[in-house]
C-alpha cells in the first residue's frame, strides 16, 4: 500500500476512535442528532443518491406514494444509515447480557412461539435478513437471547474497521464467517442441526431465480432455498428495527418456513425463495423509513464488470 493510501486508512481509524469516544460520551440522544443531521446533510448534497432512493422507493409503493412522503422516506432512511454507524459505537459500551433488555431487545412472544415450533420440528435452522434497520446489531441480540447462528459477511478493506465491527457482532456469541468460506461451513453446521444466519435481499448479477421484490423485478439468490432443501432445514425470516426512542430496537420475527411447507411443492427452490422475500417485504413495509433503498436493487443494469463476476454460493453484504 502507498504512503498516501496508508495515511488515508490511518486518518479514518483515527476519525472513527474520535467518533467512538464521542459517541461513549454524548449517549444515545446526542449522537443520534448528530449523526442524524449529518446524515441528512449528506443526502441532501448528492443528487445520484437522491434519485436512486426515490425510485426505489415509488417502484415499492406501486407509483401512487405522493412525491413528498416518498422525498421524506427517502432523506429519512439515509438518516437511519447514519444512525447504524452511530449504534455500532454505542453498542460497544451499551449492550451487554445485563443492558440488552433495555433497548428492547428482547425477543417477542410470537417471535419465541415460531423459535419453538423451529425446535420442534427437530431442524436445522437459516435465519434470512435484510439490508433493514441497524442489521449489525441483530447477531448481538439474537446471541443475548440464547440464539447463536453462524453469520456471514464481508469483510471490510480497512482492517482496524472490519475487527471493531466483528468484535460488536459477535459479542453476544455468534460465529461470524467470512463469505469466503462461509458454504463449507455452512454445510457443516447444517448437517449437525446448527443455525446459520444470511442477508438475503439484493440482487443476483449472473444467476438466480426471477423474481419481484419491493416493486420491481429481480434475480433472487438461491443459496438460502438450496441450503433449506439440501439439509432440510428452517428459514426464519427476521430483522431488528429502531422505535421511537434513540437506540433502542424491536426484533421482528416475520415467517417460518418449516420443510413440510414444501416438501410436497413442484419447485420448492422457487417456493421458499418467494416466500422469504414476501416476509422481508413484510418487515420492510411496516416501517419503509428503515430500509436500505439507496442501494441499486432490481432494475437497475449491470456493469460489465458485474455481469462477469461469478456470484458467490452464499450471499454476502454491501460494504457501508
Amino acid at each position: 500500500m502507498r504512503w498516501s493510501a496508508r495515511a488515508l486508512v490511518e486518518l479514518g481509524n483515527l476519525h472513527r476512535r474520535f467518533w467512538a469516544v464521542a459517541c461513549a460520551i454524548a449517549g444515545p440522544r446526542a449522537t443520534y442528532a448528530v449523526m442524524g443531521t449529518l446524515g441528512r446533510l449528506l443526502y441532501r448534497l448528492l443528487e445520484p443518491l437522491r434519485s436512486q432512493s426515490e425510485h426505489s422507493l415509488r417502484a415499492a409503493f406501486g407509483g401512487h406514494a405522493d412525491a413528498r412522503d416518498v422525498a421524506h422516506l427517502a432523506e429519512r432512511a439515509y438518516m437511519h444509515r447514519a444512525w447504524s454507524l452511530a449504534d455500532l459505537y454505542l453498542a460497544e459500551r451499551l449492550l451487554h447480557p445485563g443492558t440488552y433488555h433495555r433497548h428492547g431487545g428482547q425477543i417477542s412472544e410470537h417471535g419465541m412461539q415460531l423459535m419453538q415450533r423451529a425446535r420442534q420440528a427437530g431442524c436445522p435452522v437459516i435465519f434470512v435478513t435484510g439490508y433493514y434497520g441497524p442489521y449489525d446489531l441483530l447477531p448481538v441480540f439474537l446471541g443475548y437471547n440464547g440464539i447463536r447462528p453462524a453469520v456471514v459477511y464481508q469483510p471490510h478493506p480497512n482492517a482496524a474497521f472490519d475487527a471493531f465491527r466483528q468484535r460488536v457482532r459477535a459479542r453476544s456469541g455468534c460465529e461470524m464467517v467470512p463469505v469466503a468460506q462461509a458454504a463449507v461451513r455452512f454445510a457443516s453446521l447444517l448437517a449437525k442441526g446448527g443455525s446459520v444466519a444470511i442477508v438475503a435481499d439484493h440482487q443476483a448479477e449472473a444467476v438466480g431465480l426471477d423474481a419481484t421484490f419491493l416493486g420491481m423485478p429481480t434475480r433472487a439468490y438461491r443459496s438460502v432455498a438450496l441450503l433449506a432443501w439440501r439439509y432440510e432445514a428452517a428459514v426464519v425470516v427476521a430483522g431488528i428495527r429502531r422505535t421511537g426512542e434513540p437506540f433502542r430496537f424491536e426484533l421482528v420475527m416475520a415467517d417460518l418456513i418449516l420443510p413440510d411447507d414444501w416438501k410436497d411443492r413442484d419447485d420448492p427452490i422457487a417456493y421458499i425463495t418467494q416466500r422469504y422475500l414476501l416476509g422481508l417485504e413484510h418487515i420492510v413495509k411496516a416501517d419503509p423509513s428503515q430500509y436500505l433503498w439507496a442501494h441499486p436493487r432490481a432494475d437497475e443494469p449491470s456493469s460489465p464488470r458485474q455481469a462477469d463476476r461469478s456470484p458467490s454460493p452464499v450471499q454476502s453484504e454491501p460494504r457501508p
